[in-house]
């Protein structure tokens, strides 16, 4: 899964995004851990990748990265944000 590619722009202030979604010309927000992800998916990443892009940004358990990947995903997934390639 990935961003997707248009109609998404964002900058950061303090560590933190404020995202635009041009398509819905919705603006969203996202913390210091969110920011990380973000960025992340800008290329095709797995829930893995991200649980260790956290994990090692953060230093925190596994368990907590997994937890926060799914819901920050799930958030993403329900915003119309990314481009998730068909399970084959």
């Amino acid at each position: 899964m990935k961003l997707r590619a248009n109609d998404i722009t964002w900058r950061e202030i303090d560590g933190d995004l404020v995202i635009l979604d041009l398509r819905s010309s919705t603006y969203l927000t996202t913390n210091a851990s969110g920011a990380v992800l973000m960025k992340e998916l800008t290329d095709e990443r797995t829930d893995d990748e991200l649980v260790g892009a956290l994990v090692g940004a953060y230093d925190i358990s596994e368990t907590q990265a997994e937890s926060d990947v799914r819901s920050f995903v799930q958030a993403l997934r329900d915003g119309g944000l990314l481009e998730e390639q068909p399970v084959h």
